[in-house]
């Protein structure tokens, strides 16, 4: 679980721990969010190194709805995951393992701070069934972010 240190849970929550077991979810997502090819240049190279390891690897995403909406003309969609719960295996697993290793080995991360909103989303478009990526949204759970003290 991750919950940055200006972020907080408002009000009363549910265990997501045991909603996502419930599920067999393998990630507990906070919100949408969206990096842009204006704010962060080099952004869509993303979704060509993307494209080219689907290709290359003959890559078959679990979830299509995911991927086509992840995609923009000049902006990629993630999570905003200063809030988010995953199942560790699912990420160590060895698909996703070579996943990682192939973005990590473009230097995007490095050169284009790629970060982990925009790979989280995808590594789950890409890997994960579809319906086993919980949103705190649709549980209507209460969350600030800055919060005020």
């Amino acid at each position: 679980m991750r919950l940055d240190d200006d972020a907080r849970l408002q009000g009363k929550w549910f265990n997501c721990f045991e909603e996502m077991e419930r599920k067999k979810a393998v990630y507990f997502a906070n919100t949408d969010w969206i990096d842009t090819e204006v704010a962060l240049p080099g952004t869509m190279k993303l979704k060509d190194f993307a494209l080219h390891y689907q290709n290359q690897t003959g890559l078959i995403e679990r979830d299509p709805k995911m991927i086509k909406n992840s995609f923009k003309d000049d902006a990629i969609l993630g999570y905003y995951n200063n809030f988010e719960i995953m199942k560790i295996s699912f990420f160590l697993s060895p698909d996703v393992r070579r996943w990682v290793q192939y973005i990590e080995d473009t230097r995007g991360i490095y050169k284009y701070r790629w970060g982990d909103a925009l790979l989280r989303y995808l590594t789950l478009a890409y890997f994960a069934a579809p319906g086993t990526t919980l949103r705190r949204a649709d549980y209507n759970l209460s969350y600030c972010h800055p919060c005020k003290l």
